[in-house]
């Protein structure tokens, strides 16, 4: 199954405050390594590598026991395409803190991409084991995208079940529901968390393209006409709108 990159998988960096609170128990050094992952996870959020490098460096300087510090430059390399020191500071992160949720849904979604699909699924299921984790619809999503990649479908309409019972308004879900409920042959199902996809999120040229089949699914004569119109006016240069223009 082609899983489509807009929601492919959802890693977690945390919220940065607007100021950072100091531990009074903390050293000097833990609270050094504390401001500069937060100011790292700033530059991170905003695209800016050499300014979050230089700050995750400095933070693991502190304390190279500071597992934000340590999965958050497990994220930037891993987007820098340094797939090896990206899996060592994911390692180091879950095994100095195996409770830590986000450490374990980052690094699971590292071995998905990596197409080490079973072996995600334990991290993601670590994630989530966690009483206190605040957003365990993360990790349930992306233990589902990543086994419809290997096509265990019922695992995976499990995993989004379980998502969308925590949050039932949770975009990625709601579409990658849609989309296995439309692998399955399931119209109406599928077009029933499309539509509630287009009513918590943007539309984008595959939601709409999803929308357009699966109406049309469940009637050849049915009226797609302002689906259509929005995957022109919106998405004219993609691929749905080509394939939309083929059964025309």
């Amino acid at each position: 199954m082609r899983i489509d990159k807009r929601f492919a998988l959802v890693v977690m960096l945390g919220l940065l405050s607007a100021c950072v609170a100091v531990d009074k128990q903390q050293t000097d050094d833990e609270a050094a390594s504390n401001i500069n992952v937060e100011l790292g996870i700033g530059y991170l959020q905003q695209n800016n590598y050499e300014l979050a490098s230089e700050k995750l460096i400095k933070a693991l300087s502190y304390n190279p026991d500071n597992v934000k510090a340590n999965y958050t430059y497990a994220v930037l390399q891993d987007r820098l395409g340094q797939k090896e020191l990206a899996e060592k500071h994911y390692k180091i992160a879950t095994e100095l803190d195996p409770d830590s949720s986000e450490a374990a849904n980052n690094y699971g979604a590292f071995l998905c991409r990596n197409n080490r699909e079973k072996e995600s699924e334990k991290y993601f299921l670590r994630a989530v084991r966690n009483p206190l984790y605040r957003t365990p619809e993360f990790a349930y999503t992306n233990a589902a995208i990543c086994l419809m990649k290997i096509d265990q479908n019922q695992a995976a309409e499990d995993y989004l079940s379980k998502a969308l019972a925590d949050k039932s308004d949770f975009a990625p879900a709601l579409y990658n529901m849609a989309k296995l409920q439309f692998e399955q042959n399931e119209y109406a199902q599928s077009k029933i968390y499309i539509d509630r996809f287009h009513l918590v999120s943007n539309a984008n040229a595959q939601s709409l393209w999803l929308a357009i089949r699966a109406t049309l699914e469940l009637d050849a004569g049915g009226d797609v006409s302002e689906l259509a119109q929005r995957l022109e006016a919106d998405f004219p240069d993609s691929q749905e709108y080509q394939d939309w223009l083929k059964i025309q």
